[in-house]
């Protein structure tokens, strides 16, 4: 059930699409505080996971989950990191509630042995922190504009290609300022890698262009031909 990345290139990628979850955002500077025995995006993708478990096979039973519970156990011997990852997965199905019916129920139950943690109070209520949207969205294209300054240290334009793509696919969810942030920094690592990453520029350049074009519903709009009040060229 933990998952454990050995290529550095594919914990990146993973970490990059993690920017898409808000629970990641809000809970990262917290958990990195801790001591925990595996690393952050590690730490993380388990959790999400344990919680995908749950929810796919509908354990919302108590004798279900304490067996899940004593196999992650087995596996995690650091007893804080496993709290913490059962305390992230009780946020996750905290959160999927409103699209996962089975969610809440399950979260009820597997609260249960989260309370057993001592530090899962003070926790939950940093980790319950409700940002605004805005927020989330500077995050998310800060963090995502980092990620394409590393990409300018690359060795492997093989390694660069995927990462950037992970990149681009995360940005497409911005908002458009947003994206036109990520979009200038993207222009200039290309530049520098002599247009490697023009496919890539071109995919989030259109992408940016359509979410910018208002939608207008023409049924609501006056078209001034047909108003008799409008008078256009006559004295």
């Amino acid at each position: 059930m933990i998952v454990s990345f050995e290529n550095p290139e594919e914990q990146r990628k993973t970490r990059i699409k993690l920017y898409k979850d808000d629970v990641f955002l809000i809970a990262q500077e917290a958990i990195n505080k801790l001591k925990t025995s595996i690393p952050l995006v590690d730490l993380f993708a388990s959790a999400d996971q344990f919680t995908n478990f749950l929810l796919e096979n509908d354990l919302s039973e108590r004798d279900a989950i304490q067996y899940e519970i004593d196999d992650l156990r087995e596996e995690l011997s650091d007893e804080q990191t496993f709290y913490v990852l059962l305390a992230l997965s009780f946020v996750k199905l905290c959160a999927l509630h409103k699209v996962k019916p089975n969610a809440e129920n399950i979260a009820r139950t597997l609260v249960g042995f989260c309370q057993e943690y001592d530090g899962f109070s003070d926790l939950l209520m940093q980790l319950s922190k409700k940002e605004k949207a805005r927020w989330f969205d500077n995050k998310r294209s800060n963090l995502l504009t980092y990620e394409l300054r590393c990409v300018e240290k690359e060795t492997s334009i093989t390694d660069g290609l995927m990462i950037v793509s992970s990149i681009v696919d995360a940005a497409i969810g911005l908002s458009v300022e947003g994206m036109q942030h990520v979009e200038n920094v993207l222009s200039e690592v290309n530049d520098k890698y002599g247009h490697t990453f023009q496919k890539e520029l071109d995919c989030l350049r259109e992408a940016r262009k359509k979410k910018s074009v208002s939608k207008i519903e023409i049924g609501k709009v006056n078209d001034i031909h047909d108003n008799p009040n409008v008078n256009i060229g006559t004295k």
